[in-house]
């Protein structure tokens, strides 16, 4: 070859050099004219801009809501639902108090511990995380609460609590006493919360070796509430760490003890399977039905999630 360049790849070299030049004076060309359209004021084509996906909508559907007085001379329980048209902005707020009935002026306090909960969730922001809404909700209610009563009657008179806020996907709760949280779920019923009740403390005794389970269970103030609204300062509260992921069909109760202490937990799924209302209605007439000479005052919310189909 004696360093000759063979004809092939001289033209070769000669095409790509032309190439580039070609492509320079393009880019040169376009650049001239945004140039002058800027310079002309005109606008210069920009991508149109591509929609956002919408945030998720708030996961209920229905509410259903069961209050009555049952046997007693008097109602103590006292619940109350956000208004609808801030579901979607704050999320969707039920709250049960259950008065208690061996103490006086119970109705006063349950209905001063909702009024508290209601009156600072629409001032409270909604940008605040939930649980500490929840716990700011609960302090509200227990400042009233030790207001209303003074300290002379501290401990004379008290109230249950249970507040869920049911917020896009998710559900958080907080609770103080032995009303339920209850999540119904392919057919089946789960209790959320704890019941501060003294059964509780005497089956961790009897765990350690102090009495027998069945003492715990057969004791006299077994029912007895170890933590509620009344007694100056909380002593336990249920806020779990995590919320709970809701799935269609779901449904969550809150229910003062006048319901789970006269329904089985199998009657209570039959109601359930309706829609939230036809299960508030169902589960008061199952009450009803029993005409229980001493029935408590019952009451119910039930949040139904994610679809308006029976699941009979």
């Amino acid at each position: 070859m004696n360093g000759e360049i063979s004809p092939i790849l001289f033209w070769g070299l000669i095409g790509l050099l032309a190439a580039l030049l070609i492509a320079a004076a393009v880019f040169f060309i376009v650049w001239r004219l945004r140039r002058r359209k800027s310079a002309a004021g005109e606008p210069e084509t920009v991508p149109e801009p591509q929609p956002q996906p919408e945030p998720d909508p708030p996961a209920f559907l229905q509410v259903g809501k069961l209050h009555a007085q049952g046997a007693r001379q008097g109602q103590q329980d006292c619940f109350s639902v956000s208004p609808e048209d801030l579901w979607e902005s704050h999320g969707l707020l039920a709250v049960v108090a259950d008065g208690m009935g061996g103490l006086e002026d119970g109705d006063q306090v349950s209905q001063t511990a909702v009024s508290a909960v209601v009156q600072s969730f629409l001032t409270l922001s909604p940008e605040t995380d939930p649980q500490r809404r929840l716990l700011a909700l609960l302090q509200s209610a227990n400042a009233a609460v030790n207001y209303l009563l003074g300290p002379s009657r501290i401990g004379q008179c008290g109230s249950t609590l249970v507040a869920g806020l049911l917020l896009q996907d998710f559900f958080y709760f907080v609770s103080v006493g032995d009303s339920r949280v209850c999540l119904f779920r392919n057919g089946s019923l789960v209790q959320l919360n704890r019941e501060h009740i003294y059964r509780r403390e005497l089956e961790l005794r009897a765990v350690n070796g102090e009495g027998t389970l069945d003492e715990a269970a057969s004791h006299p103030r077994a029912s007895g509430l170890t933590s509620f609204l009344g007694m100056g300062q909380i002593r336990w509260a249920d806020v779990p760490d995590e919320p709970v992921r809701v799935q269609p069909g779901d449904r969550f109760v809150l229910m003062s003890d006048g319901v789970y202490n006269a329904l089985t937990s199998e009657e209570l799924c039959q109601a359930l399977s309706l829609n939230a209302q036809e299960a508030a209605d169902a589960i008061g007439q199952m009450v009803e039905s029993r005409a229980w000479p001493g029935q408590d005052n019952y009451t119910a919310v039930i949040l139904q999630c994610g679809s308006t189909q029976q699941t009979r």
